[in-house]
């Protein structure tokens, strides 16, 4: 094996490069929670009849949708009558979410070897972790009532129904 200063076999990182890649993960964590509120909310919608994704059947739509990248995502909520002012909300958080995956760490390169550069890096990600994150929480919210008025369950049934449903797994029960 080929060791490098920043090797993942034997990271001997200080303690500002670690919370680079704290942050960084963290940030991405949020974008994947968000694609999965909107996923949610679009299967809910299919449910109910506003929109039709061409499958044969739910566990294809979730398969279909599991696979689109978060700008598709947004593009069918779009197609579901979601009114402009929200789509403009999740365009900014996809602007970050695609900053942060294609970009970040690219563009600040320069400035990574440097403690001071990576304090701009912690205070760049801080950024983009917020801009994704307040979107998260506002849809996490439109999830819980979606899924509510659509399935008629409460978040605090479905808490319960997941409970129930890890307690099972864990004697080694099968099925739902």
């Amino acid at each position: 094996m080929i060791k490098i200063s920043h090797s993942t076999w034997d990271p001997q990182w200080t303690p500002t490069e670690h919370e680079i890649f704290r942050d960084f993960e963290y940030a991405a964590f949020t974008a994947q929670m968000l694609e999965s509120e909107l996923i949610t909310i679009l299967l809910a919608a299919e449910y109910a009849g506003h929109i039709q994704f061409k499958k044969k059947n739910d566990i294809e739509s979730e398969l279909f949708l599991s696979k689109k990248p978060l700008g598709t995502l947004i593009g069918e909520l779009k197609r579901c009558g979601f009114d402009e002012n929200i789509t403009e909300i999740l365009n900014d958080a996809l602007d970050a979410r695609n900053y942060l995956m294609h970009n970040f760490f690219v563009w600040n390169a320069p400035i990574y070897p440097t403690e001071n550069g990576r304090g701009q890096m912690l205070k760049e990600l801080q950024e983009l972790r917020f801009r994704i994150g307040k979107v998260q929480v506002i849809f996490s919210q439109i999830r819980e009532q979606i899924v509510e008025q659509t399935y008629g369950l409460t978040k605090t049934e479905i808490e319960k129904l997941l409970e129930e449903h890890k307690q099972r797994l864990q004697k080694g029960e099968q099925g739902t």
